[in-house]
């Protein structure tokens, strides 16, 4: 297989992997009012674990999936869990196109985090790369209009801040350990964590067919976002694969054009210009940094 063909089967399998996960945000986004998201959650988590298993199991037994560095394993458990359940709340509470623009602000958020944790140096580009998608974020949420406070945003901030915590501790992960144990360790967490609430608080009773299937729908495609992620970066690295992510941009303007009549005005346009082209620019940094 030639490098080009290598590389479009990983973008390929990345862009599956973001479609899969942008219907899922919109199918909670559209059931919300009807089932409780730590139920979704839990089924979200319970059903990635099987295919964690299999795969694991055939690749190097029991012993794949130890674990040296628990500490960091347990960091990237709880942020992650954390950065997920805000992510969901920040789509229920928040226009679905704007909260998908707003979270490709994680590599500014990663960035200052390795500086701060990793003690990475940050040269005047990458300060100024920064800066500049803060300001685009801003002006996505305009704070000028009336009404523009919503509590999605605190969602999404949060959901973001906890995903970039996930991000750096999987870049230290990836120093010692296997990415299929790293996964199912996490998803094995959040299954526990969310089956223990949902079983001790809450009722399966006035749950209609239609919500079980829903429920049943967002297991079986979590299992195949996770399949489709490890494919990608199987085929392609991850710095050449960034790019790609920000097709979740237009997937979620036309899912919030068509299926929830939301608006796109021009401070969103604007405003996501400089977040991509901001976040584009600190991932060439980063990738020219770690080439040289």
């Amino acid at each position: 297989m030639t490098s080009k063909d290598s590389y479009f089967l990983g973008a390929l399998f990345l862009f599956l992997e973001i479609v899969v996960g942008t219907s899922i945000v919109a199918i909670i986004k559209f059931f919300s009012s009807d089932v409780s998201l730590s139920i979704v959650l839990m089924f979200r988590y319970l059903f990635c674990l099987p295919i964690l298993l299999i795969v694991g199991l055939n690749l190097g037994g029991t012993r794949y999936f130890k674990i040296k560095n628990k500490k960091v394993m347990s960091l990237r458990s709880v942020s992650g869990l954390l950065g997920l359940s805000f992510w969901y709340l920040s789509v229920i509470h928040l226009e679905i196109s704007k909260a998908l623009a707003l979270s490709q602000v994680m590599p500014i958020f990663i960035c200052v985090l390795s500086i701060l944790f990793l003690r990475e140096k940050v040269g005047i580009f990458r300060w100024t790369a920064i800066l500049l998608g803060l300001s685009g974020a801003v002006i996505i949420i305009n704070p000028d209009a009336n009404n523009w406070y919503n509590i999605g945003l605190l969602y999404i901030f949060l959901g973001t801040l906890f995903a970039s915590i996930m991000f750096v501790a999987l870049r230290r992960l990836g120093m010692t350990e296997n990415p299929v144990a790293t996964a199912f360790w996490y998803n094995l967490f959040g299954s526990f964590i969310f089956s223990l609430y949902c079983i001790s608080t809450l009722t399966f009773d006035k749950i209609s067919p239609e919500i079980w299937f829903m429920l049943v729908i967002i297991g079986v495609m979590a299992s195949a976002q996770q399949i489709f992620m490890a494919l990608s970066h199987t085929y392609a690295s991850a710095s050449s694969l960034a790019p790609v992510h920000y097709t979740t941009i237009p997937l979620g303007v036309v899912i919030g054009v068509i299926i929830f009549n939301e608006k796109i005005d021009l401070n969103f346009l604007i405003g996501t210009f400089f977040v991509v082209g901001s976040t584009l620019f600190i991932l060439y940094r980063e990738q020219k940094k770690s080439t040289s």
